[in-house]
């Protein structure tokens, strides 16, 4: 393969290929050949990930001696739901543009490039081994939440309101993105599956509560605010931790990152990340840690109660996205299989602990006036009382 052809998979990485992107991060050391090991296909769900092992003519200490190559999903149908919320656009951008500036720790990009045309990309990450991701499926420890907690406090202070993030065409706010008429459409077919094929059996609150999300789509969704850049998948697979044998924390996968209600990322966590003993146990000091790191870091005019009642709102819509949007994303693995159930479990222990019945019945009725004091809140910034 040329070298300035872009592979587009792990099979067609190349030593030549790989020996001239590489060359700024290896100290002058020469390539003599690798090795690339798929590590997330299935459970890597939107994409295709491989470490490559690297080896040189001669031993350097200073250069990498492996990395992570990130590629567009292989199947068809997930790559068009990349396309629809330009997923990939959003991590390649969030490397090129913001990277290191963003407030949490991040791996190093070597690489970086999209190609619209198809809608692919390849992405050349710093590899973080030894250390290694919680298994979500067991759940996250409590030590591990309280700096997640701490670290996106910190990352949403730093970018609280800021009107710069709207600069950047790919961090558009991701619910926005979906035409109203694609996502009707999408909560009718989950609808049918819950009805004939018997698709939230087993989770119980998910199943009674899903004809209750229909008389939102009356409304047109406002845009966050306040608004900060967000994660969007905040979960434990994608917090890397130091282990045993050495590493360091490292927040992963950003393809759901842009401007973004702060809380959707807190929800995120406590709901997908944690078992759901632990969450009923640490949830109410956690949202206090957040809420008191937030004000610490210079946020103003965000009180506790404003943050709980966000909370409440964005359990709705992490329910309402998981209800619709997860068919398309690669399920076939058993380790996958194994992650979806625990998702849909511990989101459905959440919606009744928050008994999230009550405001989705008066939602549709108090949605307008909720609209209207935001138009207010936003054309009265700044403006001081007398």
């Amino acid at each position: 393969m040329s070298v300035n052809k872009m592979p587009l998979v792990a099979e067609e990485l190349t030593t030549e290929w790989l020996q001239v992107i590489m060359t700024p991060h290896l100290h002058g050391a020469k390539l003599k050949d690798f090795d690339a090991e798929i590590i997330g296909v299935g459970e890597g769900f939107m994409g295709q990930l491989a470490r490559v092992n690297l080896h040189y003519i001669e031993d350097n200490d200073s250069a990498p001696h492996s990395l992570i190559a990130k590629f567009a999903a292989t199947r068809q149908d997930t790559r068009d739901m990349a396309a629809d919320q330009n997923l990939y656009q959003r991590e390649i951008g969030f490397y090129r543009d913001i990277g290191s500036r963003c407030g949490v720790p991040i791996a190093d990009c070597y690489f970086s490039k999209y190609l619209e045309e198809t809608n692919q990309f390849v992405l050349l990450l710093e590899d973080l081994a030894p250390g290694e991701p919680t298994d979500q499926v067991i759940g996250a420890d409590k030590a591990t939440s309280r700096q997640v907690i701490e670290h996106f406090a910190r990352l949403h202070a730093r970018w609280w309101n800021d009107e710069s993030l709207h600069e950047y065409d790919w961090a558009k706010w991701i619910i926005k993105s979906t035409p109203m008429e694609q996502t009707l459409e999408l909560y009718d077919e989950s609808l049918q599956d819950v009805e004939e094929h018997g698709k939230f059996d087993q989770y119980p609150e998910m199943k009674r509560l899903i004809r209750l999300l229909r008389p939102l789509f009356r409304f047109d969704p406002e845009p966050p605010y306040p608004f900060t850049l967000t994660h969007g998948d905040l979960r434990s697979d994608n917090i890397i931790r130091p282990t045993a044998d050495g590493g360091r924390l490292a927040i992963i996968d950003w393809q759901l990152c842009g401007v973004g209600d702060p809380v959707n990322d807190i929800v995120r966590w406590l709901v997908q990340s944690i078992s759901i003993e632990d969450r009923k146990e640490t949830e109410q000091e956690l949202l206090k840690l957040y809420h008191d790191r937030l004000v610490e870091n210079g946020v103003k005019n965000y009180s506790y109660n404003k943050f709980i009642n966000d909370y409440r709102l964005n359990l709705i819509v992490v329910y309402l996205m998981f209800s619709m949007s997860m068919d398309a994303v690669d399920q076939s693995s058993e380790r996958a299989k194994a992650l979806f159930h625990e998702f849909y479990s511990r989101l459905d222990s959440a919606l009744a602990d928050w008994q999230v019945e009550k405001t989705l019945r008066v939602l549709p009725y108090i949605y307008p006036f909720l609209k209207f004091g935001l138009i207010l809140k936003k054309l009265f910034k700044g403006v001081k009382r007398p």
